[in-house]
């Protein structure tokens, strides 16, 4: 859940900037900068991509003391733990978003919001501070753990015989959800990486500044993680998929009853029968 919200930040304070570009003038002025720093800046997407990255670091470290310690409890993400989780990764998103909402105004001649420090070393620093956080340290720590999840779950060799078929099932299930979260998390480098150079190139070189089609094309680069990753969701969870088939099984039974009053009430067994409830698993505690 935290994930999708992240997400859903991202790909809606990412939208603003692009329809103010094209459909109407932007304010200059202090009107400008203030409207920067708060919506068409995407500062409050930054936050929201720097907490999608805090939790799949977080996804992470769970896979790996699940499938490498499957009985101890080090690693587990509990109720408790959540509640200090979540508030972190947000917490982390602001923090090293700060920045953006201090120093981000509108420039007249290039038609785009852009950080302006007082310091030219300072915009550097700080860029490579966020190269570091949000991209390069969290793609090592999940290739490094991954490598060992994955290789464990589908090359390490283990005796079919000492499996009941409980075991296996549970072996299964872990396998299903570590597929997603590293096809999430192989997206997420693909696309957090890219931007990340393209916006260090533009730092501390003159190739390309805020504005250009480079400068977007990544910018939207980030946003496509964002949105592709529910498409993953559904293809590789299929609780995911079933809850959803549900949900919209539902709206549509609710429509057709406004439309058609008189209509009777469609078997609730029945469709209880093709989907039925999701339980509490492995896969739905993600």
């Amino acid at each position: 859940m935290n994930l999708a919200v992240a997400d859903m930040l991202v790909g809606l304070f990412f939208t603003p900037q692009y329809i103010f570009m094209h459909m109407f003038t932007h304010p200059g002025g202090l009107a400008g900068n203030v409207l920067c720093r708060l919506l068409t800046g995407s500062n409050v997407a930054w936050v929201g991509g720097a907490a999608s990255v805090f939790t799949l670091v977080v996804i992470a470290i769970e896979r790996y003391s699940a499938v490498m310690d499957p009985f101890g409890n080090k690693g587990r993400l509990t109720k408790r733990r959540l509640k200090v989780i979540i508030p972190m990764s947000w917490l982390f998103g602001l923090v090293i978003n700060v920045p953006g909402f201090v120093v981000k105004n509108f420039d007249e001649k290039a038609k785009f919001c852009i950080r302006r420090y007082s310091e030219e070393w300072m915009g550097k620093t700080y860029t490579l501070i966020w190269f570091l956080a949000l991209a390069f340290f969290p793609v090592v720590i999940m290739g490094a753990l991954y490598f060992r999840v994955v290789y464990t779950l589908w090359f390490q060799r283990v005796e079919h015989s000492a499996f009941d078929c409980r075991q296996q099932g549970v072996l299964r299930l872990r396998k299903r959800v570590t597929l997603m979260v590293v096809t999430v998390s192989v997206i997420f480098a693909m696309c957090w990486m890219s931007g990340a150079i393209t916006y260090l190139v533009a730092l501390f070189s003159a190739v390309f500044g805020p504005g250009d089609v480079a400068y977007v094309t990544q910018s939207t680069v980030v946003m496509f993680n964002s949105a592709v990753n529910p498409i993953v969701y559904a293809l590789v969870n299929q609780q995911f998929s079933r809850k959803i088939k549900y949900m919209m099984c539902c709206r549509c039974r609710s429509i057709s009853k406004r439309v058609h009053p008189s209509r009777k009430e469609p078997n609730m067994q029945h469709i209880d029968e093709i989907f039925p409830p999701m339980q509490q698993t492995e896969d739905t505690r993600l």
